[in-house]
Order: structure tokens, then sequence, then C-alpha cells
């Protein structure tokens, strides 16, 4: 069956499975905190949602409540400038009339007074007015009607009427003051608390808007019947909170409890702040916000949780590859401590097992070396004696010449040479048994250094002796333990062919007694450190490679143990363990 290209490149479906434990847990704490976040975020909201209420509602009261004492205080400025009135306005038959009627208008026109008339009571003849009969025939001189509304110019304006009555010469007059509402007033008022601000007078139509500071299309003309009603019955302020608006009806009452006005001020919802702080957007926000706290949280203690586990996955990883000096940081007593303990534990346990496996392969290496040494030395031997002794009868006829005699001097030396190399062979392969003694470190040291004193001369080497633990002691073979230090000495004038330093130096630690020997050469790679204590390994361009195997072996005799520390470019250390007393002493 044919298989598309798309279908076989289709991923994987989604798997919570395939996610490491860090997004495990991550997952795992944000359920567990889904639930509670909901319900705190509800609560929050709900809170929020009632305490922005409030401040919105406050917001609406307080503007409206300035326009409502604008109001009252142009009613107290229209009675105080009645009293001035009273005394100046007079009708056309007194001799006073021109005089005063002119300083009426001058008072008006500085107080901000736009109608000021005097009006009969018996004919309701206007017989003095500053303003044009036209409006003041507008203007009704009920006494409980506070708020009218007039045209001028073909516009209708709201004015604040105040009537007083009057009596002179026998006859009683109404003295009408009327101040119309400043709309820059209004609209500075709405300026500043950003919002939609409308005034509702009463009208032959209802009470109907003569001024409002924002002109929405879906705003209401006249106010509703139902708030109008309520307004009327309750003399309260109405609030009213829709979809589209946040606002608040707040009456302008009479001395006799009439409704005159209606002032509304309210915000338009879904272009200003307070549509988007509602309770569901809130909840919305709030939830959010929660969630990204417990992700942000629950990523913080999986970081804090995962991190010995990463490390220790990285640890198994080292170990498989065989680095055994792996270790973890134990903090704290939990199961997590635990685990990095015993981690430590094996790896400690695993690097003792490598080592001991080591030495038990170059002890069956050895054991068989042995074993065909010794067939080989009696196998070679025997003839090399047989050419050694044949080569030196030739020599002494006297009828050979100089070049013969040469060659057969050359012979004898190369067969003493590979017998040489047998004989060293022999005892690298069956060492002899040390016979230990416990004997100071110090002089012992010394004494292969002045051995070795002339040639490390030659060579242009200074050596120095670091004593960092005076009186230790060794218990060991001298004759082997000198042969083991001769052998590492040699190598190290080896690596510093053009001089440089060499550092002896003497240290206790655990039981042992700590024989350094560093140089200053080009050092040993890394990949060949483990190698170099294995026979017929060397890093020189001639040699059997056997001085460091020999070393090894005498270490191990001893119950000791060698380790090589080096960088390329840097020299290496040659570090041996030696016990300092015998298992019978203290």
């Amino acid at each position: 069956m044919s298989t598309s290209p798309h279908s076989a490149h289709t991923p994987p479906p989604f798997k919570v499975s395939r996610w490491t434990v860090q997004r495990k847990l991550v997952l795992a704490f944000w359920l567990v905190s889904v639930i509670p976040t909901m319900i705190a975020s509800e609560l929050a909201a709900t809170t929020l949602s009632h305490i922005f209420d409030s401040n919105v509602r406050v917001w609406l009261q307080e503007s409206t409540k300035i326009v409502k004492d604008e109001i009252s205080e142009t009613l107290l400025d229209n009675a105080r400038a009645a009293k001035l009135f009273l005394q100046y306005t007079h009708p056309p038959s007194s001799s006073k009339a021109i005089r005063h009627d002119r300083l009426t208008a001058d008072i008006a026109d500085a107080m901000g007074i736009d109608v000021v008339a005097l009006i009969r009571d018996s004919d309701h003849k206007v017989v003095f007015s500053t303003a044009s009969d036209n409006i003041v025939k507008q203007i009704s001189l009920s006494p409980n009607a506070v708020l009218q509304t007039v045209n001028v110019g073909e516009v209708t304006t709201g004015t604040v009427v105040s009537t007083f009555p009057a009596r002179q010469d026998g006859v009683d007059y109404q003295l009408l003051v009327a101040t119309n509402i400043d709309s820059s007033f209004l609209i500075s008022v709405a300026e500043v608390h950003s919002l939609d601000l409308r005034l509702y007078l009463h009208t032959p139509k209802g009470f109907a808007e003569i001024f409002s500071s924002q002109r929405f299309e879906d705003r209401q003309p006249t106010v509703p019947n139902a708030i109008e009603q309520k307004l009327r019955d309750t003399k309260l302020p109405s609030e009213q909170f829709t979809n589209r608006y946040c606002g608040l009806y707040w009456p302008i009452i009479n001395d006799t409890g009439e409704l005159q006005g209606v002032i509304y001020s309210g915000l338009l919802c879904n272009t200003n702040l307070v549509g988007l702080v509602n309770q569901p957007n809130l909840f919305m926000l709030i939830f959010l916000l929660g969630s990204m706290l417990s992700l942000t949280v629950g990523w913080q203690v999986s970081e804090h949780l995962t991190r010995p586990l990463r490390a220790l996955s990285e640890g198994v990883r080292a170990v498989t590859a065989g680095d055994y000096d792996q270790r973890m940081d134990v903090s704290g007593h939990d199961e997590l401590a635990e685990l990095s303990s015993t981690f430590n534990h094996m790896t400690l346990r695993l690097g003792e097992l490598h080592h001991l496996e080591a030495q038990l392969r170059r002890r069956d290496r050895l054991h068989a070396l042995g074993e065909v040494a010794m067939g080989l030395a009696h196998e070679i031997r025997n003839p090399l004696g047989i050419i050694k002794t044949a080569t030196q009868l030739l020599h002494r006829r006297a009828e050979l010449g100089e070049t013969d005699k040469r060659h057969l001097e050359y012979v004898v030396s190369e067969v003493t040479r590979i017998n040489d190399l047998i004989t060293d062979f022999l005892e690298f392969a069956k060492p002899s048994t040390p016979v230990r003694s416990t004997q100071a470190a110090r002089p012992l040291v010394e004494d292969i250094l002045g051995f070795c004193k002339p040639e490390l001369e030659s060579h242009h080497i200074d050596a120095h002796i670091y004593d960092q633990a005076p009186g230790a002691t060794l218990y060991a073979d001298a004759r082997q333990l000198k042969q083991a230090l001769l052998n590492l000495i040699i190598n190290a004038i080896d690596a510093m062919p053009e001089g440089g330093q060499l550092s002896v130096g003497i240290d206790q630690k655990d039981g042992y007694t700590v024989i350094s020997i560093a140089d200053s050469g080009e050092g040993i790679a890394l990949d060949m450190i483990e190698r170099i204590f294995t026979p017929f390994v060397t890093t020189k361009a001639s040699g059997t490679g056997l001085g460091l195997a020999k070393v090894f072996s005498i270490m191990d005799s001893h119950d000791a143990r060698i380790e090589c520390l080096s960088d390329r470019g840097a020299g290496a250390t040659f570090n041996l363990y030696i016990p300092s007393h015998g298992g019978d002493e203290a």
C-alpha cells in the first residue's frame, strides 16, 4: 500500500508522556492551583468591581453636585441682586425712573444677570425690562418655576428664574430676575471630569435635553418616563448602569418639592476605562495573571527539584563513559539528598572496582609474561651463550683483520645487551618479594638525588626537595623503592632534554607518606595517562616501556599506589603513596 509524502512526515500526536519531568511538574502545579486561582480571581474581581463601581458613583455624584450647587448659587445671587434692584427699579411714571433704569442695567450687566424686569400684577404689563419683551413673555412668574427654558435666537436656553413681590405708589408689581445657565461652565465641568454632562429642563414635550457636552447618536433626548417618575416620587438620584452607559440622573427640586430639572452625568463604557473594569474582564485579567504567576512559581519549583536529577543524569552518563570521579553535591535531608549520597557511594565503589580490575588485569598479564619469559629465557640464553663463546674464540685468532675483530666485538656487545635485557625482563615478570622495614623518607630521597646529581647537572636540571612532613617514615624495601624512584627521575630527565626544574616533594596523608616527583617538561597526553603503566607502552621515541610498569609493580608489592597528574605542555607529576608504618605498628 502506498503512502503519501504528507502522511509520511506527519508529526507524532501530542503526548504528555514525552514531556520532561520539569514540564510535567509545571503542568501538575498549574492544574493543582487552577481551581484556587479561579476562586481567588472571582472574589478579587467582585471586590474590585464593587470598589470601582463605588468610585464611579462618587465620581458621577461629585460632578453632578457641582452643577446643582452652581444653580443654587445662582438663585442666591439673584436674591442678593433683587435687593438692589428693588431700590432702583421704578415704573416710568416715577421722576427717578430714567436714572434708576440705567443704574439697574449696569448692575445687572456687572453681575452677569440676563433679565431684570418689573411687571405690573393687575395686567401683567412689563413696565421695565433689561431684555426684550419677547424674552420676558416666555418666562413664567410662578414662584415655584425655578428652572425654565427660553428661546434666544431660536436656541433653547436654560435660565434660573427668581420672582420677588414689590409695591410702589400703591401698585403691586413682580420683580423678575433671571440668569441664563452658562454653557461654558457646563462644558468645563464635563471636560475636567471626563464625562458626558447633560441638562434636562421642563418643556411642553416633557423634560427635554437643552445641553449636552457629548453628542452621541444614541443619547436620550428626553428623560425616560420611568426615570422621571422615579425622580418625582423619591426626590433622590437614580442610577442607570447599562452595557453602553454608566450614568446618574440627579433631580433639581424647588422649595415645594416639584421636579424642575434633571442633571445627567455619565460615561460611555465601551470607549472608556470604566467599560473595561467590569467583573468579567477583571476575572479574566486576574485569572491570567494568577496563572502566569502559578506557572512561574511552578517553573522555579520544578527547576529546583529537577536540577539534582539533571545533575544525576549527567553523572550517570559520565560514569557510563568511564569517569568514576563524578560526585554530586549533597544538601538537605530529603529523598534527593539521599539519592545523591547513594550515587556518590556508588561511583566511589565503581572507581575502586575499576582500579582493582585494572590491577588484576596487570597481575594476570604479568603472570602470563612471567611464564612466557621463563621459557623464552631458557631457549634464548643457551643459544646466546654459544654465540658469545664462539665469537670470543674467533676474536682471539690472530689472523683476523682489525675490521673483522671490530665486527666480532660488536656481536659480543649486542649479545651481552640482549642477555641483560632478558635479565631485566625476568626481574619484571617475576619480581622478588620485598623485604620491608620502617625507615626515614628524607635520607632515602637525598640518597637517590645524590646518586643522580651528575646526570642532572649534565642536563642542566635544577633539583629541589620540598619536605612538607619532616620526620616522615616509609615502610618499604629500600632497594626496590630506590629503583622505582630512579626510574621516575630518569624519565623526568628524558622529558627535559634542554634543562628544567625537578621537584621532589615529601608529605603525609591518611597513613601514607607521599613522595612526589614533578618535572617541567612537555607533559603526557590525557589519553596516555591510563596506559603508561602497561608493559611495552612508552611515550619515548626509543625504550622498552618497562620502566613505569616496573614502578607500578613495585608499588603494588608494597601495598602502595602511584598516580600521574599531567597537562600537555605543563609537565607531569608522579605521586607515590607508600605506607608510613607496617601493619603491626601503631
